[in-house]
């Protein structure tokens, strides 16, 4: 799933990248939480209404002077409506925060690991005032499973039809 996000930037975060870029540093965007909460965030909001959990980013890059892409893999065996989404900074800031008032962005299977992809708006903040900081994934191996499954299965569709046809 990759969904353009333009969040509410909170005060909290707006401070610690003022603190950062004032002294020289770029912010970085270290995690991301989930939650379940549905509601319109306004920027005095410090954390999520509902989190399950943080996460860490597995990659990002930057794709404007304005705009992150985030990459996060839920591997959990939790089971719940992704309705918030929170941006945090390295010092533990919730930089900014997205939430669906109506609907949902994703469902978080507890047998299914979920890969939601971010395309981060931030038009508020200073142009590449902030970093990503990732887990370096290679997220093409998250594939390879379900590759092989699906090499078994038609092996072994072709092994019974082979066999049939034979006898």
């Amino acid at each position: 799933m990759s969904t353009v996000l333009v969040p509410t930037l909170t005060e909290t975060g707006l401070q610690a990248l003022f603190n950062a870029t004032q002294d020289g540093l770029d912010a970085k965007i270290t995690q991301v939480g989930l939650g379940e909460g549905a509601y319109a965030p306004d920027q005095t909001r410090t954390a999520l209404e509902s989190e399950v959990h943080r996460l860490p980013i597995a990659s990002g890059k930057r794709a404007g002077t304005h705009q992150l892409h985030l990459n996060v893999i839920d591997d959990t065996d939790h089971a719940f409506w992704v309705r918030e989404v929170g941006f945090y900074l390295e010092d533990g800031s919730l930089l900014a925060v997205y939430s669906a008032s109506e609907g949902a962005l994703a469902y978080k299977s507890p047998t299914i690991d979920l890969l939601l992809a971010f395309d981060l708006s931030l038009n508020g903040t200073p142009a590449d005032s902030i970093t990503v900081v990732d887990t370096g994934a290679d997220l093409n191996i998250l594939f390879a499973p379900e590759l092989a499954r699906l090499a078994t299965a038609s092996i072994n569709t072709m092994r019974r039809y082979l066999v049939h046809r034979l006898a």
